[in-house]
């Protein structure tokens, strides 16, 4: 399965000593030079990340005892931890690991020759029918644990020593991979993901506090 997902909107809040700088009380300089520059620093918090999955943007084989079927997706948010590391004012690199559910839907395309497969094989009584009547339509639980990694490039345009205060637009990319698993009693495989994503965003940091928000599209392949 490859799908692509227009994330609304990428948000990450992080409470820790994000982008900013530990004051010496032995440096020469004043807290207030207006001279020196905020020192962008790691951040680790949590992550939350808006999306729906589009079915016009879905690519899929789905079969049941070779018979074609539809399916439809519905999804959760993505919940979890990022965190970035900066090597330099401008480049950073970043990890996400996070969780996501889908619902997975599927009904036959075909209704009729389905029905009359399953007659078919039902009425062998020396064979076992490879899926119940209930199966024909459908619902799969399933889980995902998705990691990426990856960097982002940023504009610093607010580095304010005096007030503490970050601000810096950036884009990002990085490569996805996770897992799936379903919950449900199926003969499918839990299939592991790939792909990658890019976007665009704003971080901005005040002392201790550190907010990173904006958009992203996500393309991942399942097998």
């Amino acid at each position: 399965m490859k799908k692509r997902i227009p994330a609304l909107l990428l948000l990450a809040i992080v409470f820790s000593q994000a982008d900013t700088i530990a004051i010496d009380s032995t440096m020469a300089a004043s807290d207030n030079n207006e001279h020196m520059e905020y020192q962008d620093r790691g951040s680790f918090g949590p992550y939350v990340e808006f999306g729906n999955v589009k079915m016009k943007n879905v690519t899929y084989v789905y079969k049941i005892h070779d018979k074609k079927y539809n399916i439809s997706i519905d999804n959760s948010y993505v919940y979890g931890a990022s965190g970035s590391m900066p090597l330099t004012e401008w480049f950073d690199i970043y990890l996400m690991a996070g969780y996501q559910y889908l619902g997975v839907s599927h009904h036959p395309r075909n209704r009729d020759d389905v029905f009359a497969d399953y007659e078919a094989l039902a009425e062998d009584e020396f064979f076992d029918p490879a899926y119940d009547k209930d199966d024909i339509d459908g619902w799969h639980d399933i889980h995902t644990a998705l990691f990426q990694f990856g960097f982002d490039l940023a504009l610093p345009l607010v580095y304010s020593y005096r007030y503490q205060l970050m601000f810096k637009p950036y884009i990002f990319g990085g490569v996805i991979f996770g897992k799936t698993f379903f919950s449900d009693d199926t003969k499918f495989l839990s299939p592991v993901l790939y792909g990658y994503a890019y976007g665009a965003g704003v971080r901005c940091a005040w002392n201790s506090f550190f907010l990173s928000g904006g958009f992203r599209s996500s393309h991942e392949k399942r097998r």
